[in-house]
């Protein structure tokens, strides 16, 4: 399955835990494009009865928070579960993507290169967040250091997924100076690709 389709551009935005990408897809609506993102589908499926059932068997319950913190401490638990979700996922994007009106769509995953999306899709973004800025926002979303820690170690590291994308978008000043650097890019794609 691939997530590119006929006259369309479709954009894989990635990135680490707190590296603001969900305020770069936000960007990317406010310029135009068609957005999804792949945590609000995996939301949407854990309301679903079906999915609910089968976590409650495998983790002992449904509850986001409580099969987060089984899944990031037992890394085959994480496995199941990516094998489970990743799919019906993968399937919901396609589908919407290929219904989609917009010429440019950006599907934000935080695991695009770990799962291999990123060679489904036409071109790639990582946003790099301000590692300076990291404890301040860990402070703010109420993450332990040691969560974050724990979360990341699952990951390819941030400078790899900059080494994979097409794109690599720093996110090191105010939220403004994104704006306007996703301003620029989709300015960029309406050019190269003829996307509006």
């Amino acid at each position: 399955m691939i997530l590119r389709a006929k006259d369309k551009l479709v954009v894989g935005l990635t990135g680490s835990m707190l590296s603001g990408k969900s305020t770069a897809l936000s960007y990317f609506a406010k310029n135009g494009a068609d957005v999804l993102s792949a945590d609000d589908m995996v939301r949407q499926l854990y309301q679903t009865p079906a999915v609910q059932k089968r976590l409650t068997a495998w983790f002992g319950s449904c509850e986001p928070a409580a099969v987060a913190r089984r899944v990031f401490a037992h890394p085959q638990d994480r496995q199941k579960l990516e094998k489970y979700l990743h799919p019906q996922v993968l399937k919901q994007a396609a589908q919407y993507i290929k219904q989609s009106s917009h010429k440019l769509i950006v599907f934000e995953v935080p695991l695009l290169f770990e799962a291999g999306w990123n060679k489904l899709t036409d071109l790639n973004i990582v946003v790099l967040g301000d590692g300076k800025a990291l404890s301040a926002r860990l402070k703010a979303r109420g993450i332990p250091a040691a969560e974050y820690k724990r979360r990341v170690a699952g990951q390819m590291p941030e400078a790899e997924k900059a080494r994979r994308a097409d794109i690599v978008l720093t996110n090191r000043g105010t939220k403004t100076d994104l704006g306007l650097k996703i301003k620029r890019l989709c300015q960029a794609f309406e050019t190269i690709y003829e996307v509006k």
